[in-house]
């Protein structure tokens, strides 16, 4: 019988819990209206930009649930509430064509980030956190938009395509304790859409 190494069992804990997020999220986008998400642009020469070429000579950050050091190139270049340590998880859920774009960074009992989520070519931005305590009667925080822009180096997706884009955005949340809190996010990020079945 096989035993998951400790890295493996966070690393694969977290993508679940990323995933349930997006769940959620997906649940939650219909109840939205169309006029509420934003249409994004596109710039087919994005991928092209001096900072991709940068992330080409830079190993992905190293996360607290990491054993040894990643291998793989970085895959985010941008700054969120004030850090800069995320990476970048695109996915495609099975028997949807919403593109959920998680900048997450997993400590190993938390994770935080934002998701875009993009469908119809229209996206909204979402800033999350995780963690392994679970509340009751937890309700979800209200989110008011000042600012949100992106921009993706193509208009549409399938499995396995790469992503390349350009994030901005302002948001903020109103959490049930009544606590105001700003987020802010700004930079670029790469990834291959993953196929979650």
């Amino acid at each position: 019988m096989k035993y998951l190494s400790a890295n493996t069992y966070f690393t694969m804990k977290f993508k679940i819990s990323a995933l349930i997020f997006s769940i959620f999220l997906l649940s939650c986008s219909k109840e939205k209206s169309q006029s509420e998400r934003l249409p994004f642009s596109v710039d087919g020469n994005l991928k092209n930009n001096k900072i991709f070429k940068q992330m080409e000579s830079e190993n992905e950050i190293q996360m607290m649930i990491d054993s040894e050091p990643p291998k793989s190139k970085k895959t985010t270049q941008l700054i969120f509430d004030k850090s800069n340590e995320y990476v970048c998880e695109p996915i495609f859920w099975k028997d949807t064509d919403t593109l959920n774009v998680n900048i997450v960074y997993h400590s190993g009992f938390t994770s935080g980030g934002f998701n875009i989520q993009i469908h119809d070519h229209r996206y909204e931005v979402s800033p999350f956190r995780m963690s392994d305590h679970i509340t009751d009667h937890e309700k979800p925080s209200a989110f008011k938009n000042p600012k949100q822009k992106l921009i993706l180096d193509k208009s549409a997706y399938k499995p396995n395509d790469s992503i390349y884009g350009y994030v901005e955005f302002e948001k903020t949340e109103y959490d049930q304790y009544g606590n105001v809190i700003p987020h802010k996010g700004k930079g670029y990020f790469r990834g291959k859409i993953e196929y979650i079945k």
